[in-house]
């Protein structure tokens, strides 16, 4: 018989509920407690998810349901206290969501903290899990498209509802927090190599202290190049394309992939890939992760990275000038 792990989750804002469809589609996942600031919200949780007990103080919960891994839902300007108080709570693995921190500083004293307390930590970067990501990757690998050249990807959505957290820069929101963090860590992640220098520029608005919309270049030297637009208020978009020596993959639905029939382009030709819940697949890694020796697909040096990247980008679109990425 597989393994129960124990999830208990906080914050019960609107990507909790994927975290929430993620246990009841598992044997394996059982959703055991739930946390949230906001009775309402966090009853509205409860009640969707049949999650038995819900506290309004993390610390609280901890300490009565001592979770294998808990899931960090919450606004990035959370995302460090959260972590903190996990491991002082002994847990032994922590799921954070996307972006793992406001900045690369944040990242390397949560580096620190878990390292020191042998506590598994993870950014929800979901995409990653899924065999439609996977497959893509292996088709790089395997010289399919020869050495690549150049990588564009897109995320825009059409939010423009000011009082959601991705909106409001005092919760730690923005284009690159919320959507351009997925453009950047793919171009990285099927390059297999870390930018040089970025250039970027978008639309600031003071009032919010958000960037709405972040466009920019990345140099990875040799040749090597990549491209990314991410923003709010416009249409839905979503896509990556990798152009290679010697073909090119275009994934049409690049983050939004899951259960059921997913696809990309090969040298123009269609590959059909069997998809599965990303979600689901994320916390399972992390939860087999802290009985075995199995790999995080997503290694808290890769999201260390990713911050450095978003943090030249904002340092960049905020001067006007090329900046050369931290190391």
């Amino acid at each position: 018989m597989s393994q129960i792990y124990r999830i208990a989750i906080v914050g019960c804002g609107g990507i909790s509920k994927a975290h929430g469809t993620a246990c009841q589609e598992s044997d394996q996942l059982d959703l055991v407690a739930a946390c949230d600031i906001n009775p309402q919200a966090l009853k509205s949780f409860a009640d969707q998810f049949n999650v038995e007990h819900t506290y309004l103080d993390l610390r609280q919960m901890l300490e009565k349901q001592t979770p294998d891994v808990l899931v960090v839902a919450t606004w990035p300007t959370l995302h460090l206290n959260n972590i903190l108080e996990a491991v002082r709570g002994n847990t032994k693995a922590i799921l954070c969501e996307k972006p793992i921190a406001l900045n690369a500083n944040q990242v390397k004293q949560m580096i620190q903290v878990t390292t020191k307390h042998d506590v598994l930590l993870m950014e929800g970067f979901m995409y990653r899990h899924h065999p439609l990501t996977l497959t893509v990757k292996q088709k790089i690998e395997s010289g399919e498209i020869g050495e690549i050249r150049y990588i564009r990807t897109t995320f825009t959505t059409g939010l423009t509802d000011y009082t959601n957290w991705r909106l409001r820069g005092d919760l730690g929101g923005g284009a690159m927090m919320d959507l351009g963090c997925y453009c950047i860590n793919a171009i990285r992640y099927f390059i297999g190599s870390e930018p040089e220098r970025v250039w970027a520029s978008g639309r600031y608005v003071s009032a919010t202290n958000v960037w709405e919309t972040v466009c920019g270049t990345f140099d990875f030297g040799n040749g090597v190049s990549g491209q990314f637009d991410s923003g709010f208020g416009t249409l839905w978009r979503e896509s990556y394309e990798i152009v290679g020596t010697a073909g090119s993959i275009l994934a049409p639905v690049a983050w939004g992939n899951n259960k059921g029939d997913t696809s990309f382009i090969l040298n123009g030709e269609t590959v059909e890939v069997d998809g599965a819940n990303p979600y689901a697949a994320e916390l399972t890694n992390l939860c087999q992760a802290t009985s075995t020796n199995d790999p995080l697909l997503v290694p808290l040096e890769d999201s260390l990275e990713n911050a450095r990247v978003i943090d030249a980008i904002h340092e960049s679109a905020k001067s006007g000038r090329c900046v050369t990425v931290e190391r």
